[in-house]
Order: structure tokens, then C-alpha cells, then sequence
């Protein structure tokens, strides 16, 4: 297993690693298309956006999960 310091030093700039997703995850949900983006725009906006942002999502969507899963789908 990797260092931690080592490991960020890989992965940094990388807009997989800043979704925590693997490579493999990243090529077949190709999110790019999801955003009707291109994959190079896509790209820039990702790895400029603050850590804290991309934290926020992950916990919002979390949340969602969550309630979702104790009340059902509420519409």
C-alpha cells in the first residue's frame, strides 16, 4: 500500500480523484456527458473546484441517500 503523501502526489490534478472514483468508474459513467459538457471543459472546471465544494456535494448526496432509504422516495 501506498503512502498517503505519495498517493495524493499521483493522483493530484486528476478530476477522478477529486470525484474519489476509480478510473475504470470514471470512463463508463463518462460524467462529462451526464453535464452535457465536453470532456476537456468538464475536466478544467472539476480540478479547479476547492476541495470544501466537492465535500459539500458528497455529503448533500449522502443525505439524500439516507433519507431516501428511512422515508422511501418521496416526490
Amino acid at each position: 500500500m501506498l503512502p498517503v503523501a505519495m498517493l495524493k502526489r499521483l493522483t493530484q490534478g486528476k478530476p477522478r480523484a477529486k470525484l474519489r472514483i476509480t478510473r475504470k468508474q470514471y470512463e463508463g459513467r463518462q460524467p462529462w456527458m451526464v453535464a452535457g459538457m465536453n470532456r476537456k471543459k468538464f475536466e478544467e472546471i472539476i480540478v479547479e473546484l476547492p476541495d470544501e465544494t466537492i465535500d459539500a456535494l458528497y455529503r448533500d448526496a449522502e443525505a439524500d441517500r439516507l433519507v431516501e432509504a428511512i422515508f422511501g422516495k418521496v416526490d
